[in-house]
């Protein structure tokens, strides 16, 4: 097996002069080397693939070092250019923005305005530009919403630290002599309690930070200013949300003793997601709820779909311990699914590898690009909505503070004055921060590598968005009695496939289980090197190349 390329080499200075044009990482040919074209067949808000996308990092376009709206309406063309004959682009279907809202912080988690975007990023008209420039591209956006705290500066927590202020009752405020709370009490390693200073012996729940009081979600008044909140962005065009900490809105540590925190916050998603839909059916709607599967399918009850925290672990750990003895992780995912459905059947999950708070997937692979495409197969080809974390196409790295996680993504590469070629690049972080990605090589080099991460992620999200199977299927273990493959099979009304990835650094030959043998190819991750037994009416074996996939299929899209 080739293989490709993700990381500089010490050795000879690779690649010396590849240069771009101002507003374009691509090349000039439509068609991607390696990459075949597909129909999506995906449609709408609630399947495909969305790309998570920090602004800050994405795209400069005023030369302040900062990524903003329009940046990232000049890439949209790499994300996907609406046009299914080309392979240039990633082919992603939807896009979750991160916090774009005006806030004291980098990362816009503690929000002051929830009916204003960030002026670094940009004007609202440029907001809606973009808006306007997705759905050209039939890309879907979604916006990242906290409902269980803002920041300090909001005008209803200035007017609300009154007592007397109607606003008061809008955040979870507490008397210091009340005997039913613990002042001391900590959660996330710090104490939860914070006293106004201005008007003593009042003590205001702040479950992330001091900056970031907690709502009161008990409130009517708040409970329909959310509403407002959703329909006013709803109204420019944005198609769901990615809700915030959706676990802690009745965190126990801040709510009185008694309460059915989950049952609580259950009802609250539920309110509120009913009423998205009452606004737009199709609307797409995900929480993170960062817990283990038995409590996270719990909040499927109130909120439709949530992340699929710790698949990202199991599939770095199979990957590096090159083994899946039993089917291990199939048969992880399956109970994950039946757990999912008992809470609510049309539930949608939403897959990752890493996310925006998790060291990135490529370190912890430890920069391997044979193995970084595994991993991307993996979780790519199980159910619901999968999320590329941007960068993660070209195996970018970070270390474990929350700013390595979050650095420029790399158009392209310096020149000689360790200025970045591309113009678009954003350069706001210290340069501590983005050392982890000192030898990753960019968008611009990878692009020229048939045999790149990139090329691959291209790929999979073709196939991911081009057969039923894969975007609306469900999922059932499915064994080809090695423990060097993992495989199962996804069904939907219109097509049944089976999914077959080697996890470990070596080509094994695997028989197909009988009900698949009359299946044909649908996607060989390694052409050349995958080797079929038998005639396109029966395939009895495939020998499977080290770290790739194969897709079989019953029918031909």
């Amino acid at each position: 097996m080739k293989k490709s390329i993700l990381y500089k080499s010490y050795a000879a200075g690779l690649v010396s002069a590849l240069a771009l044009s101002l507003l374009s990482c691509g090349s000039t040919s439509s068609i991607a080397k390696g990459v075949e074209p597909s129909i999506r067949r995906a449609n709408g808000a609630r399947q495909g693939v969305y790309y998570s996308l920090f602004v800050r990092s994405f795209a400069d376009s005023n030369g302040d070092g900062i990524g903003d709206f329009n940046g990232i309406t000049a890439k949209l063309d790499y994300l996907n250019d609406g046009d299914d004959s080309t392979t240039t682009d990633l082919g992603i279907t939807g896009i979750w923005l991160l916090p774009i809202y005006p806030s004291q912080s980098y990362h816009g988690y503690d929000v002051d305005d929830y009916y204003a975007v960030n002026p670094e990023y940009g004007t609202m008209e440029d907001f809606e530009r973009l808006l306007q420039e997705c759905k050209k591209r039939g890309i879907s956006v979604i916006l990242d919403m906290t409902c269980n705290h803002s920041s300090r500066f909001t005008e209803w927590f200035q007017a609300g630290r009154d007592p007397a202020d109607p606003h008061h009752k809008w955040y979870r405020w507490i008397k210091g002599d009340d005997p039913r709370y613990n002042l001391n009490a900590k959660a996330l390693g710090h104490t939860i309690w914070h006293e106004d200073k201005k008007y003593t012996g009042n003590y205001c729940s702040g479950l992330f930070d001091f900056n970031m009081p907690d709502f009161n979600l008990d409130s009517p008044e708040v409970r329909a200013e959310f509403k407002k909140i959703m329909k006013f962005w709803m109204d420019k065009g944005v198609d769901g949300f990615r809700y915030d900490a959706a676990i802690h809105v009745y965190n126990s540590a801040k709510t009185e003793p008694g309460t059915n925190s989950t049952e609580k916050a259950v009802q609250w998603w539920k309110e509120i997601t009913d009423y998205n839909k009452s606004l737009n059916p199709e609307c797409y709607n995900v929480g993170e709820v960062w817990e283990n599967n038995t409590i996270r399918s719990q909040y499927l009850a109130g909120l439709g779909s949530d992340f699929h925290f710790d698949m990202g672990t199991r599939i770095i750990d199979t990957l590096r311990y090159n083994d899946d003895g039993n089917n291990t992780f199939a048969n992880g995912m399956q109970a994950d699914y039946s757990r999912m459905a008992k809470s609510n059947p049309e539930y949608i999950d939403a897959p990752f590898l890493s996310n925006h708070d998790q060291p990135r997937a490529a370190g912890l692979l430890r920069g391997n690009a044979e193995m970084c495409k595994a991993a991307a197969s993996l979780y790519m080809f199980t159910e619901g909505i999968p999320f590329v974390y941007y960068g993660e196409e070209i195996g970018m790295r970070s270390g474990t503070d929350d700013l390595t996680k979050r650095t420029p993504m790399l158009w392209n590469e310096s020149n000689a004055e360790g200025k970045p070629k591309d113009k678009l690049q954003t350069t706001w972080a210290a340069d501590s921060d983005c050392r982890y990605n000192l030898k990753t090589i960019p968008v611009s080099v990878q692009e020229k590598d048939s045999e790149s991460l990139l090329q691959h992620y291209k790929k999979i999200i073709r196939v991911k968005t081009a057969h039923p199977a894969l975007y609306a299927g469900k999922f059932t273990a499915v064994g080809t009695g090695s423990d060097k493959v993992s495989s199962w099979q996804m069904k939907s009304e219109e097509e049944t496939a089976f999914v077959m990835t080697n996890i470990s650094g070596e080509a094994v030959t695997v028989e197909v289980p009988k009900d698949y043998q009359g299946f044909k190819v649908a996607f060989k991750s390694e052409v050349a090197e995958t080797v079929i037994t038998g005639d396109e009416a029966s395939i009895s074996a495939i020998t499977i190349p080290a770290y790739s996939t194969v897709i079989l299929s019953n029918k031909e899209f």
